[in-house]
């Protein structure tokens, strides 16, 4: 059994590897028609470099957002930006143990404290804030890891389903 560090990476890690899986297949449907307008701008009609400038700077950005939303505003995103500890049975399973935030705690109790009003009568004695909810450890069988990849930063466990899922795990944090 190989147990990790306490965890957490940031959105940006997510999109990265992401992108890094989506561009190599479907990046080419955004690189083929700039470079057409473009070569057809130089060749017959300047007017075509507009619509490849007008491509690059409305169309890709507009195909980010799609990517933010269709696979970082999911359910299975959450893996990636909470504090977590990994335990990975080979061949098994993966277990992930969610951990309190204690940055995201501290940052409520000074934003509370920050909006409250500062009046004579209602001064609260004990200042008492909600809890973040921690999500139930979660359980990955290994029958759901369709692949093992390794970045420079990351172990990534390619997951089975309708998206494509993955689970982060930094190399700092296999570390003892």
């Amino acid at each position: 059994m190989l147990k990790t560090q306490p965890f957490a990476t940031t959105s940006g890690d997510y999109l990265s590897v992401l992108l890094s899986f989506w561009l190599p297949r479907y990046g080419w449907t955004v690189v083929v028609p700039v470079l057409v307008c473009a070569t057809l701008g130089f060749a017959v009609d300047e007017r075509l470099l507009l619509v490849a400038l007008m491509l690059v700077f409305i169309v890709v950005p507009m195909v980010m957002s799609f990517l933010y939303t269709y696979y970082m505003l999911t359910p299975e995103a959450r893996r990636a930006v909470l504090r977590k500890e990994v335990e990975i049975v080979e061949g098994k399973h993966i277990r992930l143990v969610y951990l309190p935030d204690e940055k995201a705690d501290e940052d409520a109790t000074n934003r509370q404290n920050r909006m409250m009003l500062k009046s004579r009568e209602a001064m609260p004695s004990e200042l008492k804030l909600p809890k973040s909810a921690i999500p139930e450890p979660e359980m990955i069988l290994w029958s759901d890891v369709k692949e093992v990849k390794y970045t420079s930063r990351f172990i990534v466990y390619l997951l089975n389903g309708a998206r494509l899922n993955f689970l982060l795990i930094p190399h700092q944090a296999l570390q003892n």
